[in-house]
């Protein structure tokens, strides 16, 4: 296995393999920058490059391509409240009011570093993984899936701050919002009426474009001020970034294994597995927990370690069994199938073992080089947030609207965009929580296919599997602490004590 190793660093270094690897990041970091855009047009684009390429540059480019694409999302996400893909929301909690306090240099540093070692510690699990995927994969049905999504949707109650009704009221409208079209398990169609552009249901980039990108641009527009007045940290910023995100080790290493054993699973996807990390660094962290939403590092640190670590579980059921595990590893397994390379369990044969280590090498160097080539720009780009919204607004909603076009190529897609925009300004209006309704119309349509597939299969006896059972308490006990959340409430006394009664609070200490 050394040397299969060693082999296909070899292979992956020479200047024919290295340069495809490297024309892979600028065009991803390029998707990444373009808010709506991402990994899946991205390879959509490069199939038809990689035809008769040679294996090591074909995966070099598109593993390249999906790693920097990660990484280059984070710009808009962090200078204007713009998702630059469905997989960089969670980012925005806490990157956007970094910005708004002139210190977007800090957030941009923090998160290349978390998206560096998150993505180099997703290879290096690829390489420990491999052996032991097997009995976690089959092992994972049905029963389990839909208790999984379940875990999801209760880490609304994490991240939502305030009142918990408004949260999950956002994530049953969510969930209802998945049902529009037709069910996968029995080809009915449901709220369509009579309008055809409804059969296929409704897009998730056109739901993330719609809440999130035309309400954060509107806003600053109506609003006609920068995102930040200055930037106190414009020079050294990124490398005071990347310190503080060292300070966090612990919420980077968490993180990352987080993001590939989610990664793993099927069907999940970046665009849950970032608001997962974020809900879960926020439950376990005990100090300042309050400041999460309005500024504080780890809420960027989080979701971009995560997000990036997933991409090497996400390998692991593409590879060993051609399951893909995101949209994304559907359009790599045919670019593999393109260019002659089998997948399944014929990839571990000693003679084809070397594939996978070109993918770990590639997916190394990809979030290395992505993650320095960023931080090289991160200043001059960061000068973004210092303009006047008008300058860049107009052009960037034009941008959002073709973005949400191309996903259905339908002049519904941009009537919809729209609608989904003012609902998301009239959430904005009544202070309802968006992130739970991302997450309840991405888990929800899976979590209807689970639990269909569960009761038909296993009756109701599914719910007294062991697996079942323990991640069922899971979803109690955090639904519980979300609902309590004593310390918090403790705390939040504290300090309103102390600001209502200094000498008082100072006397009882």
């Amino acid at each position: 296995m050394f040397d299969s190793a060693l082999q296909a660093l070899q292979m992956i270094l020479s200047p024919d393999h290295l340069l495809w690897l490297l024309v892979g990041v600028a065009i991803g970091l390029v998707l990444g920058l373009i808010p709506g855009l991402g990994g899946i047009t991205g390879m959509a684009v490069l199939l038809p490059l990689i035809v008769g390429m040679n294996p090591a540059s074909g995966i070099g480019m598109l593993i390249g391509l999906n790693a920097a694409t990660t990484i280059g999302d984070t710009f808009p996400s962090v200078l204007m409240g713009v998702p630059g893909t469905a997989a960089s929301q969670a980012t925005v909690m806490d990157g956007y009011p970094m910005a708004r306090k002139g210190l977007a240099n800090v957030a941009l540093g923090a998160a290349f570093t978390s998206n560096m070692i998150g993505g180099i510690l997703g290879a290096l699990a690829l390489f420990l993984l491999i052996p032991l995927a097997r009995p976690i994969i089959v092992g994972i049905g049905s029963p389990q899936l839909f208790m999984l999504a379940m875990l999801g949707l209760s880490m609304v109650v994490v991240i939502s701050r305030g009142s918990m009704a408004p949260a999950l009221l956002s994530a049953c409208i969510g969930m209802m919002l998945a049902t529009i079209g037709s069910a996968n398990m029995t080809g009915e169609y449901r709220f369509v009426g009579e309008i055809l552009y409804l059969f296929d249901g409704i897009d998730l980039a056109i739901l993330a474009i719609g809440l999130f990108a035309i309400p954060s641009i509107l806003s600053l527009l109506v609003q006609g001020k920068a995102v930040a007045r200055a930037m106190p940290h414009s020079r050294g910023g990124v490398l005071r970034g990347a310190r503080e995100a060292l300070r966090h080790k612990r919420v980077i290493a968490g993180n990352s294994l987080l993001g590939t054993v989610l990664g793993i699973i099927p069907g999940i996807g970046g665009s849950v597995i970032d608001w997962l990390a974020y809900g879960a660094t926020k439950r376990m962290v005990r100090k300042d927990r309050d400041q999460f939403g309005k500024g504080d590092i780890r809420g960027v640190i989080a979701p971009e370690a995560a997000n990036n670590a997933k991409d090497g579980g996400v390998l692991v059921p593409t590879l060993l069994f051609s399951i893909p595990g995101s949209a994304t590893s559907a359009i790599l397994l045919g670019g593999l199938a393109t260019m002659g390379v089998a997948t399944g369990p014929s990839i571990l044969r000693p003679e084809n073992i070397y594939l996978i280590f070109v993918f770990i090498w590639a997916l190394a160097l990809a979030n290395a080089l992505g993650a320095i080539a960023s931080a090289g720009l991160a200043r001059p780009l960061s000068r973004l947030s210092l303009l006047k919204p008008y300058s860049y607004g107009p052009y960037l909603i034009v941008v959002m609207l073709i973005a949400a076009y191309q996903s259905g190529v339908h002049w519904g897609d941009i009537v919809l965009v729209v609608l989904i925009a003012l609902l998301s300004w009239g959430m904005q209006a009544i202070k309802w929580p968006r992130p739970p309704l991302i997450i309840g119309f991405v888990l929800g349509k899976g979590a209807e296919d689970y639990l269909w597939i569960s009761v038909n299969r296993y009756d109701l006896t599914w719910l007294t599997q062991p697996s079942t059972i323990i991640i069922g308490v899971l979803i109690v006990a955090t639904l519980a602490a979300g609902l309590t959340d004593l310390p918090g409430r403790l705390a939040r006394k504290a300090a309103a004590r102390a600001r209502r009664n200094p000498k008082e609070v100072h006397h009882d200490a």
